[in-house]
């Protein structure tokens, strides 16, 4: 289960945000949102221990 939240916390929104840079849709508001998004994902997911 560790696994899937890593995916949802950080690798769809770095995806997001690549196609947010490259096509330059969404704008800012989007941008800050996905940062939030990829900070709240990194400060959540588990240590080693507490995937145990």
């Amino acid at each position: 289960m560790g696994r899937i939240g890593t995916a949802i916390g950080l690798f769809i929104p770095v995806v997001l945000l690549a196609v947010n840079a490259g096509l330059g849709y969404g704008g800012i508001l989007v941008t800050v949102v996905l940062l939030v998004w990829i900070a709240t994902g990194i400060l959540l997911t588990p240590t080693p221990d507490e995937e145990r």
